[in-house]
Parts: C-alpha cells; structure tokens; sequence
C-alpha cells in the first residue's frame, strides 16, 4: 500500500470500512474469477510443506490426514501433491473433523 493508501484506510471508521469491503468484495470475486478462468492456468500444485503451511498445521497432521483418506490429494510417483483450492473446499466442508 501507498502512503496515501493506508492514509485513506486509517481514516475510515469500521463502518466505512465494512461498507467498502462491501462495494469491493463483487469486484475482487470478478477479478479472481477472471484470473482463474485465463486458458491453461491452473492454481499450483502444492507439496506437503505447501498444504501444511496453507492449512497452518504440521506436516505430520498432513501425512496422518492422507493415510487416512480424509484430505484431497493427488500422488507424482511417491510424491504428494495438493490444489489449494480443493484444500480450502475441503476446510469450508468442515476439514477434518473426526468422522
């Protein structure tokens, strides 16, 4: 951000604030949108350091949620891969919670 971004932020109280996310958000959900659907471009592959980070957990709770099944994930050989956004599907879902 600018200096005269973050001046323009720091004066809008929380109610302006919400009222801009609000006037934003149809934008910014058009604009990704219009990213993603761009012919031949996919999201990243993530490895297991990738999903840990993206879901803020340990790579062992990666490795104990592929064994058993209850994660997205796709394998390169030996190699385990995962879409960010099937990981954020799948936490929306309600992730990993115990069956």
């Amino acid at each position: 951000m600018s200096g005269l971004d973050a001046a323009l932020v720091d004066a809008l109280d929380d109610p302006a604030l919400d009222r801009l996310a609000e006037v934003l958000a149809p934008r910014l959900t058009a604009l990704i949108q219009q990213r993603s659907s761009v012919p031949g471009r996919q999201a990243a592959w993530l490895d297991v350091d990738g999903a840990a980070e993206r879901l803020a957990c340990p790579k062992s709770r990666i490795y104990a949620l592929v064994s058993a099944k209850r994660i997205p994930h796709s394998k390169d050989g030996s190699r385990l891969l995962f879409r960010p956004e099937e990981l954020d599907a799948w936490v929306r879902t309600g992730g990993a919670k115990r069956p």
